[in-house]
């Protein structure tokens, strides 16, 4: 019992894949800027551990959050 109620309580703290390359992604412009380029990006992708295309996949996302502010 004790052992299904951890692995609820720790399923509430899960992310899905998508979300967690999105937030990566947006690590990844966070740093770089978004007018960084190409190798720059690739860079800190590879750090975050995220693909390029990912990160490109989610620029104009990030992007706009960040012009609302």
């Amino acid at each position: 019992m004790k052992d299904e109620l951890t692995e609820k309580m720790l399923s509430e703290f899960t992310v899905s894949e998508e979300t967690d390359q999105k937030h990566r992604a947006g690590c990844v412009w966070g740093v770089a800027g978004f007018d960084a380029p190409k190798e720059k990006v690739e860079q800190w992708a590879k750090e975050y551990g995220v693909q390029y295309g990912t990160c490109i996949r989610w620029k104009s996302y990030w992007k706009s959050l960040h012009n609302k502010k």
